[in-house]
């Protein structure tokens, strides 16, 4: 969840209404849930079909309700992931004694299960498994996305925002998808900070797949990861949750509207931050409170017992206003948003082996920024039609193969400083107007094959994906290859290589003041990986790769942009999830980069702003008793390469001292760190609300973390900018299902 501000935004999560139990003949349905080797579930809707009554699992997979039904019910439990379950029961022989419910697996072996390169997800065949739940209950994650995949190996704490730095990669080198469609703005609070929160709510996701690098041809325009994510479907119980909180109030919901075909799930949620910042400090650094705003909903039909017609559409707004310290004077940051997705997508099988998925959206993005005599506004939206097949061959052959068309119109529009040092009103400035209007078309085909050549353990994934783009006169083929080798059932190595195409930033191909004849930027992966499951819920990856750029948009005194530029990423990541120590439940991960660019304005190759060296994060949960847990996130990276600045020069013309810099990126910024501590209790109310309490604290240290410095007027003295959390923070919370 978001919730938010440009600098200090602390994550409140909603309060709710109770409602009275209706006193007739009741019987108390109790019991616990389990998968098939006994391990409990928690988070499982149990429920009496064609009822209201029924409850969510604790996390020992313990649940109870009333009901006052009589005679025989039909009882269900259902958790993505598992197989539903559905049982007669005769209500009257219970008499309080507990039930049992036993949920099978979902995952179905119609081949062997391939684990590639840099990839994780909500499924084995990812490898290291990253659940919904683990999202939500990440301490100082704010149940979002984005900030809580920044816990993961091969992105690097870059700053404190929720883009995602991969494997020293600008965040526009990696994609997100939700349901086939494209997001090109997928975040709250955009500034030159980045985005500080997802505006996806984590309650529609009902899987996630995400790769740092090697991914397969399915994917395209996109140089170093993919997100790709996809929504829930029509639910079988009603439930809602109300909230209200010092920063935000919400209402989510799903209402099934025929049985396992129909349903409907939405959430809408309005921040208002001020009592936040007045408990933790900091109302002083804003003009406009940072308030945001987001709805969706998700219309689902299951139309036969293999397709599927599902409708999702999400609007999100924010608005903002900060104090910028600039050099020797004050201004002021004002910001806003609008981000708007609808899609229609179909699923379904066909000839008893054939998966299909097919697509239609349109995604709109309206933002202004406006600091000084900068004063922008950007139009972006897009159009996408896609289609993706999967088909079993055999046991031991799968095809994939799918394409996509898509429409981007960007459109900036509004004035920017002649000199990046000079931003005041009354600076020189240019007016621009630059329209991006592009159509790319893609598609791909790539095979998985397992017990090549009659090895067992032995798979290959291969594939080529070719993309054109008009007018722009650009086409590209991209060839990608993993080969991987399964020693035993718990041990597997992987060598991955692929070629990677994509367009540069739009903003590059003005007319004005950028190269309409720019090529695309080219990224060559190597990867070797070793995965070792060292158990059902825990697993260890350890994954080398090297990272080749070309291509990359270089400054140039006379077309503005080249494609000259060029550098490398390079690293070893490692990752440890699952049961720590045999009490504690969390991951440890560790991310060593050494990356160089030229490119933009790099003279030189140079230490890239996103090398950073270390990266070390670790995620504990200890569960205290079966209802409460203390949870703990320890974030650990080097700072961050800056370009110092050495002297300045005085123009009398405009009254401004110009700064004179060192080489790019000479310098680094202290070491990043921070600790996140988060106590948590799950209990019911009247036996059928799932309420879970939490107080959480921020930078329990109180580290002053820095995004970068500001400096007088003559650039003599410089002074630190605090990161958005530079002061401890406490956050509380109540969630409530009904």
């Amino acid at each position: 969840m978001k919730l938010s501000s440009l600098h200090k935004i602390s994550f409140i999560l909603l309060t709710s209404l109770f409602s009275s139990v209706v006193c007739f003949a009741q019987t108390e349905v109790k019991g616990n849930v389990t998968d098939e080797e006994g391990i409990p579930l928690a988070y499982v809707n149990v429920f009496i079909l064609d009822s209201f009554d029924g409850s969510m699992s604790a996390e020992d997979g313990s649940f109870s309700f009333i009901t006052v039904k009589q005679g025989e019910i039909e009882l269900v439990a259902s958790i993505i992931g598992f197989k539903k379950f559905q049982q007669s029961i005769l209500l009257d022989t219970l008499y309080n004694n507990p039930i049992h419910l036993l949920l099978e697996s979902t995952t179905i072996s119609t081949q062997e299960v391939i684990v590639t390169a840099s990839s994780y997800g909500t499924a084995e065949d990812n490898g290291v498994v990253m659940t919904s739940m683990d999202i939500i209950t990440t301490p100082g994650g704010a149940a979002d996305i984005f900030q809580s995949l920044k816990t993961l190996p091969g992105i690097t704490q870059v700053s404190e925002s929720a883009q995602l730095y991969v494997r020293g990669g600008d965040p526009n080198e990696t994609i997100t998808i939700l349901d086939q469609a494209s997001l090109y703005h997928p975040f709250t609070y955009e500034s030159a900070y980045g985005g500080l929160f997802s505006n996806i709510n984590t309650e529609s996701i009902k899987g996630m797949y995400f790769s740092s690098g090697g991914f397969s041809t399915k994917y395209g325009n996109a140089l170093s990861g993919v997100l790709d994510l996809e929504t829930k479907n029509e639910p079988d119980i009603q439930q809602f949750l109300i909230g209200l909180s010092l920063a935000s109030a919400d209402i989510s919901g799903q209402i099934p509207l025929s049985y396992s075909k129909l349903g409907l799930r939405f959430s809408g949620r309005q921040s208002f931050t001020q009592p936040i910042f007045w408990l933790n400090g900091g109302m002083d650094d804003f003009t406009v409170m940072p308030v945001s705003s987001d709805a969706n909903a998700t219309l689902s039909f299951k139309y036969s017992n293999t397709g599927r017609i599902k409708l999702f559409a999400s609007i999100a707004k924010d608005e903002q206003g900060v104090k910028v310290q600039l050099p020797g004077y004050k201004d002021e940051f004002n910001g806003n948003s609008t981000n708007n997705i609808i899609n229609l997508q179909l699923t379904d099988v066909i000839l008893n082996n054939t998966v299909i998925k097919l697509s239609v959206s349109k995604t709109g993005y309206d933002s202004n920024w406006k600091l000084g005599i900068l004063d922008i506004n950007r139009k972006d939206n897009g159009l996408k039609f896609r289609g993706d097949t999967e088909t079993i061959l055999s046991p031991s052959i799968k095809l994939l193969i799918g394409g996509e068309w898509e429409f981007r119109n960007a459109h900036f529009a509004g004035a920017i400083p002649s000199e990046d040092y000079d931003i005041r009103n009354e600076a020189d400035g240019e007016v621009i107007n630059a329209t991006f209007d592009v159509s790319r078309t893609g598609a791909y085909a790539e095979v998985e094959l397992s017990n090549l050549l009659n090895v067992n353990g032995l798979f290959m994934v291969g594939g080529v994906r070719a993309d054109v783009v008009t007018p722009l006169s650009l086409s590209w083929i991209d060839p990608r290859f993993n080969l991987g080798y399964r020693f035993t059932n718990d041990l597997t190595i992987n060598f991955g290589w692929g070629i990677f195409h994509q367009h540069p930033d739009p903003r590059l191909y003005s007319i004005s003041d950028g190269n309409p004849n720019l090529d695309a930027m080219i990224a060559t992966h190597y990867i070797a990986s070793l995965d070792y499951k060292i158990s059902k819920i825990s697993s260890a990856r350890i994954e080398a790769y090297h990272k080749e750029y070309s291509n990359l948009p270089l400054e140039d005194d006379i077309l503005n942009y080249n494609n000259k530029g060029y550098g490398f990423a390079q690293g070893i990541d490692f990752m440890l999830k699952g049961d720590l120590f045999g009490i504690i439940d969390g991951w440890i991960s560790y991310g060593f980069i050494n990356t160089k660019r030229r490119w933009l304005d790099f003279e030189e190759l140079s230490s890239s702003t996103f090398d950073i060296t270390h990266n070390f994060t670790v995620i504990a949960k200890y569960n205290i008793t079966s209802a409460f847990q203390v949870g703990a996130n320890y974030k650990y990276a080097s700072g961050k390469p800056f370009t110092p600045v050495v002297g300045a020069n005085y123009i009398p013309h405009f009254d401004i001292f110009e700064p004179v810099y060192e080489k790019d990126n000479s310098a680094r910024h202290p070491t990043y760190q921070r600790l996140d501590i988060r106590f948590t209790y799950i209990t019911q109310f009247f036996n059928n609300y799932f309420t879970v309490l939490y107080v959480e604290v921020l930078n329990i240290l109180d580290i002053n973390n820095i995004f970068g410095y500001s400096y007088n007027r003559d650039y003599s003295k410089k002074s630190r900018v605090d990161s958005y959390f530079g002061r401890r923070t406490i956050v509380f919370g109540l969630q409530i299902t009904i």
